[in-house]
């Protein structure tokens, strides 16, 4: 199946999360974040698979608060990866960790010119310590938010079911559904009542080799996250 990454070289996804909050029963607030992503993929080194994911384009909700700026520049610190990827499509190694620290800190003085407090403070800490941790910036990398639709370890085996322990400390699901020459993996989840999480579930689909669409869905108390991602070209 590691066709499948292979066949993801020179391709164009458009990723896309939206995020709606009910404030009260009669308000609810929704936000959505897009983004449009190329990748390349340079051959095998060794077991892994080697790669790279520009984001050519963001697409931002209107809401324009100073923190939706201030997260809007953070963002393109994250706009240029280079990453080993297995066979079953997890990322393993980020190859240019040091860049992105370099940039960081330019992107960081920047920001602290014109952005003060506490919660500013958070965020440039919580960066440094992905940056300055390869095993946490990978996770964070790999989480639906980021690049997750793309990288996830799900795109290896479509004969068996299989689980796996998610981060946020459930159990994932993929049941693989064969649809003529499509096969869908259908993503759901046990061991909810152990999170903040109340309702999970997804779905891949593949058509042949070429991986064309797949969305996460994600309730929480107040909070609805759907992630997305298309291929566009």
């Amino acid at each position: 199946m590691s066709n499948i990454l292979q066949n993801l070289h020179q391709k164009i996804f458009r990723l896309e999360t939206i995020v709606t909050e009910q404030k009260n029963p009669f308000y609810s607030i929704k936000k959505s974040y897009a983004r449009e992503v190329e990748v390349y993929y340079y051959g095998k080194v060794k077991e892994e698979h080697d790669f790279q994911i520009l984001v050519t384009d963001f697409i931002f909700s209107e809401e324009e608060g100073t923190m939706d700026k201030f997260l809007k520049k953070i963002s393109y610190l994250f706009d240029e990866i280079e990453c080993k990827v297995d066979a079953e499509g997890n990322i393993t190694s980020v190859d240019n960790l040091l860049f992105l620290r370099v940039r960081w800190g330019k992107i960081q003085a920047d920001l602290s010119e014109t952005h003060k407090g506490e919660a500013v403070d958070r965020y440039f800490s919580q960066i440094s310590d992905l940056l300055e941790d390869e095993t946490k910036l990978i996770d964070f990398l790999g989480s639906y938010t980021m690049f997750g639709l793309l990288f996830n370890g799900l795109l290896e085996s479509f004969d068996t079911k299989r689980k796996r322990e998610s981060s946020d400390g459930f159990t994932e699901i993929m049941t693989p559904i064969k649809d003529g020459d499509k096969i869908i993996l259908k993503i759901s989840a046990e061991n909810l009542e152990q999170t903040n999480i109340n309702d999970f579930g997804g779905l891949f689909v593949c058509k042949g080799d070429q991986f064309e669409e797949g969305f996460i869905e994600i309730k929480k108390d107040n909070f609805h996250l759907k992630h997305s991602l298309l291929w566009v070209g």
